[in-house]
């Protein structure tokens, strides 16, 4: 079964359009999630590292079931990071974010990974994964991660991102909650070229 309680079977059977919509609701819940993160560090602009509308390949994922394979599965993963002016990796600064973790109701891990370079890890009840890293070079990222869900990938990822604007691509920074919208099943379709 995939973390939405769902057996493979069962998934596969769900039209794609429902598939569709089910990745949707994902995406703006941990959208939703990074960007709460976001705001406890800064609410200044901060640098995209991955977009998050993509269905990356669900084998080999850290909650992979059996039989999961690229095919078959697909899983999300967003982030972002900023450079804050005079930050040097304390761990006051990764306490900030486990605090806010652990205020969440979260299970909560903080570890040091170095000097003056800290992981703090959280799982939601929803079973999204958020983790937060405190470089001592002042430049610090938040990320969240789903679970691995049963689906045809190829045809899930072609009805989503042919139906994203290209200049939509673009886009490499923003202020947290800015991000890009989950189409409509009733947008058009624009496959890419190249």
């Amino acid at each position: 079964m995939d973390a939405a309680g769902m057996t493979r079977e069962e998934a596969e059977r769900l039209p794609l359009e429902r598939q569709f919509d089910l990745l949707g609701e994902r995406y703006e819940v941990m959208q939703g999630l990074l960007t709460d993160a976001q705001r406890v560090v800064s609410p200044n602009v901060w640098t995209w590292t991955s977009h998050g509308f993509y269905p990356g390949s669900g084998d080999g994922q850290r909650w992979s079931m059996r039989g999961a394979t690229s095919k078959n599965s697909y899983y999300l993963s967003m982030s972002r990071t900023i450079r804050l002016p005079g930050a040097s990796g304390a761990v006051e600064d990764a306490e900030l974010m486990a605090e806010y973790f652990v205020a969440q109701g979260w299970s909560t891990t903080l570890r040091k990974e170095g000097a003056r370079r800290y992981q703090v890890e959280a799982m939601t009840d929803e079973g999204y994964w958020l983790d937060y890293w405190v470089e001592p070079n002042g430049q610090y990222s938040v990320g969240v991660h789903s679970k691995v869900y049963w689906c045809n990938r190829s045809e899930l990822s072609s009805a989503v991102i042919d139906r994203i604007p290209e200049e939509r691509f673009d886009i490499e920074e923003s202020l947290p909650g800015e991000f890009i919208p989950f189409p409509k099943w009733s947008d058009p379709v624009v496959p890419k070229v190249g």
